[in-house]
């Protein structure tokens, strides 16, 4: 059964959450704060103060009634995630990923399991740095191929110092255990105490083999659902156990949005 959460706990991981924050650059902390003000490990701290929920009358579908600034969430153009369907060929990826092993902490905040990391990972997309800031996990993935979800996926959130993010998504699939998964689970503290410390976590080894991936402009995943992000979803998995997953979900049995409308926009796979 999921552990129950309090709006006092959650606010008290919020808090951990900046401290960690504070201490990186100056860029980072502009694009931390910008990350902080809207997201998750993507949520601010109003956010926090208006529940909202993946079911109910706080689920998404109510999200952009429970606050002025949750209003993209009814209103957007651009919102995510999205089925992942009639991609075209937008050519080379354009895309470096250049991230490094380091100390880590894991908090549940309420919503997802978060990993924050040590400053010094980043990205470089269309010829941008973005600085890696956190990842975290939902059961299922949030978006979908061809109308198919995965087990769970991945978010590896990004900050410019311009203030919008990029997020490469992972899928994860039942096959093997993962170790550096496992280590992340172990590690996972009970809501509102200290965070779970890891050493020398290396998130290259959440990566899948191939660099192909798909790309499109869309928004945050959680309220307020702001349209800041330059999504790269990757178009290969990694393999977890089903009891990595089953683990997960005992924690977090639903905890995607929709996917939402495409619109006007156009999916590029880059290889």
């Amino acid at each position: 059964m999921p552990r129950p959460r309090t709006t006092c706990a959650i606010f008290a991981t919020f808090l951990i959450a900046v401290a960690f924050l504070a201490c990186q650059t100056d860029t980072a902390d502009d694009a931390a704060a910008e990350a902080d003000m809207d997201a998750e490990h993507e949520e601010s701290a109003e956010s926090h103060e208006v529940h909202w929920s993946y079911e109910g009358d706080t689920g998404p579908a109510m999200w952009g009634s429970l606050d002025p600034s949750f209003a993209a969430c009814d209103d957007g153009t651009r919102q995510s995630p999205v089925d992942i369907a009639g991609a075209v060929d937008g050519g080379e990826g354009e895309l470096e990923i250049r991230w490094q092993a380091g100390d880590a902490e894991v908090i549940d905040n309420g919503h997802t399991i978060v990993v924050n990391v040590a400053e010094g990972s980043a990205i470089s997309l269309e010829g941008r740095e973005f600085a890696l800031l956190q990842f975290h996990f939902h059961h299922p993935s949030e978006h979908t191929v061809e109308g198919s979800a995965a087990p769970i996926d991945i978010h590896f959130v990004h900050a410019a110092g311009e203030g919008d993010l990029a997020v490469i998504g992972v899928f994860l699939e039942a096959g093997e255990a993962d170790p550096t998964i496992q280590s992340i689970w172990d590690a996972i503290p009970p809501v509102g105490e200290s965070p779970g410390a890891l050493a020398a976590l290396d998130p290259r080894a959440l990566l899948p083999e191939g660099g192909s991936h798909y790309r499109y402009p869309g928004s945050l995943t959680t309220p307020g659902c702001s349209e800041i992000v330059s999504w790269v979803v990757m178009t290969d998995s990694i393999a977890v156990s089903q009891e990595q997953i089953d683990a997960f979900a005992a924690i977090y049995p639903m905890n995607a949005r929709p996917v939402q409308p495409l619109n006007e926009r156009t999916i590029e796979l880059r290889q």
